[in-house]
């Protein structure tokens, strides 16, 4: 991933930081959703899950990892598969 200047000095190109939000869907119930973020996201408690549910259920949407590349992508797809609403963004 190194590009070529105009002077001939090459440079690295910057990774591009993703976002993974949980959106609100209304056949999820706060049971599942808790039991999903525990299971998936590391470092996340019983607590915490419950505050990303709140959150979600007023709001529309949560922010809940953010990282570079295949892991987000790796947790993106193990939410989706466990039927919660998830999304992707690059800020």
């Amino acid at each position: 991933m190194e590009t070529s200047g105009s002077n001939g000095v090459t440079r690295r190109k910057r990774r591009t930081r993703l976002h993974l939000y949980l959106l609100n869907d209304d056949y999820n119930t706060f049971e599942n959703v808790i039991y999903s973020l525990q299971h998936v996201l590391p470092d996340c408690n019983s607590l915490l899950a419950e505050q990303f549910a709140r959150i979600v259920h007023n709001t529309g949407e949560a922010h809940l990892y953010s990282g570079f590349g295949n892991e987000v992508y790796i947790k993106y797809a193990q939410l989706q598969k466990l039927g919660l609403t998830v999304d992707i963004k690059t800020k």
